[in-house]
């Protein structure tokens, strides 16, 4: 049954708008969006969730939108940002704002336009990036110059966004037992976004995280900003299994090690003298069995051979004396 609002004071033309569309939303819902304003008493500001569509890369990530409105609303677009921040070549990584033509331009938003179409164009945005207008311009550069490396990257922010709203959903659910348990709150008096948004978490902590278990690196030394929060904040400490501080880093460091070498090889490492003195060894070992060949050599029939000997024998006495005469002080200086 779809939700009565008080008409006990009249409201503006955008408070009736937004109420129509929520209606709409909740008698016509989409597939993977979701949304509502924080409250009754907040009506011109919204949250959201967008799933990435099937059968696409994003396929699986539930990223959090805010949507704010004001009293000019048809006329104007909503203001929106992302709450949980992708890497998309068209979502900026600092405020979180999709770039969308008729979000950016007010000439090109038109009245007609209701709040499921802004939220499919940005769920449709995810799957299908516009690389002419990229506001991440890191972003658009992995993806034109390594696929694969973005498609990695993309699924690591899939994952963290599960993470992210997991966590969410398990404060919510841990709040309203607490209040079952006697606690005093006033969740039972707010509606089910109002619960949602007492539980937002900060673009700075979300990045963080999501930097520090993400497999891939732009570079093989490059820190982890998980591992130095940790030191600050023991409450990461409790998200990561319970483990104490220093058997946490050297598992974590541990995993690190061992996806930069598969990643990019133990380059940094320098070799080993001893080492390298062996595979010169072995390598001359190996010039010699190559130049220096038994002396039992058959020499291939011939019918014009001379008293004086074949010339064929004479080439290989030659090369016999040459291989023989070799320093190996100069071969191993050269290699």
């Amino acid at each position: 049954m779809l939700p009565s609002f008080p008409r006990s004071k009249m409201h503006s033309r955008a408070r009736m708008l937004l109420e129509k569309e929520y209606t709409l939303l909740q008698r016509d819902p989409a597939w993977g969006i979701e949304a509502e304003p924080l409250s009754d008493d907040n009506f011109f500001e919204w949250v959201a969730t967008i799933q990435g569509l099937k059968d696409t890369i994003w396929e699986g990530g539930v990223f959090a939108i805010n949507l704010r409105f004001d009293e000019h609303f048809n006329s104007v677009p909503p203001v929106v940002h992302f709450h949980t921040i992708p890497f998309h070549p068209n979502i900026d990584m600092n405020t979180g704002r999709p770039c969308v033509d008729f979000l950016d331009d007010y000439n090109t938003w038109k009245e007609s336009y209701s709040l499921l179409s802004v939220l499919l164009a940005i769920q449709c945005l995810l799957s299908y990036p516009v690389l002419e207008a990229a506001v991440n311009p890191e972003a658009c550069s992995i993806l034109q110059e390594s696929p694969d490396l973005y498609r990695q990257m993309v699924l690591d922010c899939v994952t963290a966004s599960q993470r992210v709203h997991a966590g969410q959903s398990l404060q919510v659910e841990d709040a309203k037992v607490r209040f079952e348990e006697g606690e005093e709150n006033q969740l039972a008096d707010r509606p089910k976004s109002s619960q949602a948004s007492q539980v937002k978490v900060s673009f700075d902590d979300y990045l963080t995280t999501w930097n520090g278990i993400a497999t891939s690196k732009a570079e093989p030394n490059m820190r982890n900003p998980l591992l130095e929060a940790i030191k600050d904040d023991p409450k990461l400490q409790t998200a990561h299994f319970g483990l104490p501080l220093e058997e946490l880093q050297q598992h974590m460091k541990k995993q690190l090690q061992e996806h930069n070498s598969l990643m990019y090889g133990n380059f940094a490492a320098k070799p080993n003298k001893a080492d390298s003195q062996e595979r010169k060894l072995d390598h001359i070992n190996k010039m010699r069995k190559i130049y220096l060949p038994s002396r039992k050599i058959v020499p291939p029939p011939s019918t014009a051979q001379s008293d004086t000997g074949d010339p064929w024998e004479k080439e290989v006495d030659d090369l016999v004396e040459w291989t023989a005469n070799l320093d190996e002080g100069e071969l191993m200086e050269e290699f």
